[in-house]
C-alpha cells in the first residue's frame, strides 16, 4: 500500500495535522506571546530539562529529515515534523503557559520561547514540501528571509525581543463538503 490518496484522506490529513495540531498550536503560542510578551519573541529564564528535553528534539528534526529526504521517503519526512509538533503540543498542554501568565511570567515566557524555537524549527524543515505556508510561519515568528536555511537551523535561534505581528491563521480547516 503507497498509502491513501483520497479527497477524503487528504481532507483528513490537513484538518488533523496542519489544522488542528500545527496551526492551533502556532496560533495558540503566539497569541499568548503577542499578548504577554510585548508583542515581541520572550526572552527566555533558566531552562527546565522539559524545556531542554523539546529543544532537543526540535534540534533533532534536520538529521532525521535529512535520512528520509534522501531517501526520497517525502512521507516520512513529514510525519516527522507532524510528530514534532505532537510533542510540542503535549509540552504546552503540560506547561499550560496560560496559567502561567498569571502565577509566573517568567517561566511562561521560557516555555514560549520554548515553542517557538521548536515552531521555528519546523518552519524551516517544511519549506522543501509547503514553501509558503511555512514561509508564512516564518514571517510571523519574525525569522529573517536570510535565516531560513537549515544551516541556520543550529546558528541562528530566535532573538528575543524580536517583535511579532498579532497572528494570523495559516492553516484553516477544510469543510470535508468543499470536496463534493
Amino acid at each position: 500500500n503507497d498509502g491513501d490518496f483520497s479527497d477524503e484522506a487528504v481532507v483528513v490529513r490537513c484538518n488533523t495535522n496542519l489544522a488542528n495540531e500545527l496551526g492551533n498550536l502556532f496560533q495558540r503560542t503566539l497569541s499568548l506571546a503577542f499578548k504577554n510578551c510585548g508583542a515581541a519573541v520572550p526572552a527566555p529564564g533558566t531552562l527546565t530539562s522539559e524545556d531542554e528535553a523539546m529543544l532537543s528534539t526540535a534540534r533533532n528534526l534536520h538529521g532525521v529529515c535529512t535520512e528520509s529526504f534522501g531517501e526520497q521517503a517525502i512521507h516520512r519526512y513529514c510525519g516527522v515534523l507532524v510528530s514534532a509538533a505532537r510533542d510540542a503540543n503535549k509540552y504546552i498542554d503540560e506547561q499550560a503557559p496560560w496559567a502561567l501568565a498569571k502565577t509566573d511570567p517568567e517561566r511562561m515566557a521560557t516555555v514560549l520561547y520554548v515553542i517557538m524555537e521548536a515552531l521555528r524549527h519546523i518552519g524551516v524543515l517544511y519549506q522543501p514540501v509547503m514553501p509558503g505556508s511555512a514561509g508564512r510561519m516564518l514571517d510571523q515568528l519574525g525569522v529573517p528571509r536570510d535565516e531560513r536555511t537549515f544551516a541556520c537551523l543550529e546558528t541562528k535561534p530566535l532573538v528575543p525581543g524580536t517583535p511579532i505581528a498579532k497572528p494570523v491563521g495559516i492553516f484553516p480547516r477544510i469543510d470535508a463538503d468543499l470536496k463534493k
